[in-house]
């Protein structure tokens, strides 16, 4: 079955994105800090280890990845376009990963983040070897010298946490005379950056922090605090793999902590903090990268089957399945998604199918068509069981529920147990018609909702003749 763990492997086609956003963090003028956004189960993680991975040529994180990614690499053929480049600004970055989720608890992140600094810092430069004695007493001068520096703001934070709570609910972004500090960290990172040989090997450290939007609000806010009064080094690069919503409502619930019961407009409070966390973010971070959803779920959700379904007749009959015709009564001529356009998503449902794919019947006892009508049935009953509960669980208490369903995804009008849920498609009614026309209209629905019913198209295609009886094999477990 597929784990949620993060790959190396590009299988989203993001290459091109992957690229742009390594030029752009190798080629800036630090200090930066970039933003990638997307939103969960879109491959953050992932995206930002390929980064890595094309700027420094490693990631000592997932060292595994690595190696399978290298075994991938050597089965290419020489120049094979679709080789990802690796290590490309080697030369020049050095990376460093912190994952903010962990640390969530600290009362400074900051200083966690400066601690895991250290230790990779150091790591990297006992793997490579110092290249004379001077070098290695250059080398560990440096490391005492941001470790002492990563004590003293850790003293300077907890005071500034206790003594300026009533100057901060007015700046917000608070600024401290930490310019000393400041150079003493960069004179410090540049002399672990520097080999000794050539000062164009000693540009950059990049920073890649990720899950922001996961920690509570407090913490986010003080991480992004921290970077922005003791981080802004003209040595490094930050690169921050978040959900931007979910940042600015942790700061806007920050700020409305800090405002306290100052008098606010009326009905204008929510808003107002709003607004200030978006602007607190932006002058933090004014690159942010969008992750795309996936633009063919049903071909990715096709390609994770490989590793689900050994029988490649039956992946046949499901990638058949998956496709609605392009002209069919109920459905206007156009081919529809009905696949979530997100990876966890789809990898959650591949195992799924991949369990239940021992329900369908013999392919040697029906033809090709019955075995593709099969497909569909596992395919909406897989659907609903992983990703609607309550209306799985009434299904399969009632098989004619189905019935309702049905003509909710014909009609559009809302289930009498389900009003939270969406329709990706919408019927089109004609000015004199009392019933919808036959025809359907997109209605561009939010792809990041997890209550988008995407399935709709493949449950309009089964038609209204479908027997409710037909769905108990892959409801109810009957023996094939």
């Amino acid at each position: 079955m597929h784990n949620d763990e993060p790959s190396l492997l590009d299988a989203l086609e993001r290459r091109a994105l992957i690229e742009e956003v390594g030029e752009a963090i190798a080629r800036c003028t630090p200090p930066q800090v970039f933003g990638v956004h997307g939103d969960w189960g879109l491959g953050k993680t992932s995206f930002l280890h390929q980064v890595q991975w094309y700027l420094t040529g490693d990631c000592p994180q997932q060292p595994e990845l690595v190696t399978k990614k290298m075994e991938r690499r050597a089965q290419k053929a020489q120049g094979d376009a679709s080789t990802q480049r690796r290590g490309v600004h080697a030369r020049v970055v050095q990376a460093v990963w912190f994952d903010a989720w962990r640390y969530q608890n600290e009362e400074a992140p900051v200083v966690a983040l400066l601690h895991e600094m250290r230790a990779q810092l150091s790591w990297r430069g006992r793997a490579a070897g110092a290249a004379s004695r001077a070098a290695e007493v250059l080398t560990r001068g440096a490391l005492l010298s941001l470790e002492e520096l990563t004590k003293q703001i850790g003293f300077q934070y907890s005071k500034f946490r206790q003594a300026s709570r009533e100057w901060e609910s007015e700046n917000l972004a608070a600024k401290l005379p930490s310019h000393t500090l400041r150079e003493q960290l960069c004179e410090a990172i540049r002399q672990l950056l520097s080999k000794g040989d050539d000062d164009e090997n000693t540009t950059r450290l990049v920073v890649f922090i990720d899950d922001v939007d996961r920690c509570e609000s407090e913490a986010a806010y003080r991480l992004l605090e921290g970077l922005k009064i003791y981080l802004t080094l003209d040595n490094c690069v930050f690169v921050l793999g978040m959900n931007q919503r979910a940042i600015e409502e942790a700061i806007a619930q920050r700020i409305g902590v800090s405002m306290g019961d100052r008098p606010q407009p009326e009905n204008e409070g929510n808003y107002d903090r709003t607004m200030l966390a978006a602007a607190y973010m932006e002058k933090l971070c004014q690159n942010v990268w969008r992750l795309p959803a996936v633009r063919e779920p049903e071909q990715v959700l096709c390609e994770l089957l490989e590793q689900t379904i050994e029988d490649e007749a039956v992946r046949s009959f499901i990638r058949q399945g998956l496709k609605v015709p392009v002209a069919e009564e109920d459905i206007a001529p156009s081919t529809y998604q009905c696949m979530p356009p997100n990876p966890r998503r789809l990898k959650g449902l591949a195992n799924l199918i991949g369990r239940l794919s021992s329900r369908l019947p013999s392919h040697e006892a029906l033809d090709e068509e019955e075995m593709i009508l099969e497909a569909r049935l596992l395919l909406v009953t897989a659907y609903i069981y992983q990703f609607h509960h309550d209306l799985h669980i009434r299904w399969e208490a009632d098989l004619d529920l189905y019935n309702e369903i049905r003509d909710w995804c014909r009609t559009g009008k809302d289930l009498p147990f389900s009003n939270s849920l969406k329709l990706p498609l919408r019927a089109d009614v004609g000015s004199t018609e009392s019933q919808p026309s036959g025809q359907f209209g997109t209605t561009y629905p939010d792809p990041t909702q997890s209550s988008v019913f995407w399935i709709q198209p493949l449950i309009l295609h089964l038609g209204t003749e479908m027997a409710p009886q037909r769905f108990e094999r892959y409801l109810h477990g009957v023996p094939t």
